[in-house]
């Protein structure tokens, strides 16, 4: 596995590119993590599972499409954006979203047609339109005190999807 990136302003990197054939990946440990860059690992078929670095605090867009066998994706506690398109097209079946992504903009879920049940930990603050469209499969999303808006369009083509809201 190798990696190009840059360093950003704050002195940590942001990775841009990815050459591997391993179905786990492995970050650099070496340098300080905080942007997965647009398209870092796009249409790697290869990647079933991959745990994201404590550091990391923005993923960027388009991130992760065409991983069509990442099945299994863990989320730093630190994140605070996700891009538009940023989970597109995975085959993640159930994935937790730290409080510390106050929002869930258009389309990061986009076409997910694995995924069943999503888990908000609590400060997630507003769901966008389309955040979750075309989630054919989804049935179970866990919603946090904290949520404030649910955008009516949130869950389009989500036929089958069930708002558990936690009692206050």
């Amino acid at each position: 596995m190798s990696y190009l990136y840059k360093m950003i302003d704050d002195g940590t990197y942001c990775l841009t590119h990815y050459e591997g054939k391993n179905p786990v990946v492995q970050f650099p440990e070496h340098i300080t993590v905080s942007i997965l860059g647009d398209k870092l690992f796009k249409n790697h078929v290869e990647i079933e599972k991959l745990q994201i670095p404590e550091t990391v605090t923005q993923i960027a867009g388009w991130v992760f499409d065409g991983c069509i066998n990442l099945k299994e994706i863990i989320l730093p506690p630190q994140l605070v954006d996700m891009w538009q398109y940023a989970l597109t097209r995975i085959a993640v079946e159930k994935i937790e979203i730290p409080g510390s992504v106050h929002q869930i903009v258009p389309f990061v879920f986009n076409g997910c047609e694995n995924l069943k049940e999503v888990v908000f930990h609590e400060g997630t603050e507003i769901i966008n339109a389309y955040a979750f469209k075309n989630c054919k499969a989804l049935e179970d999303v866990y919603l946090p005190v904290s949520i404030k808006n649910v955008h009516e369009k949130a869950f389009e083509g989500c036929e089958h999807v069930k708002l558990h809201y936690k009692a206050k």
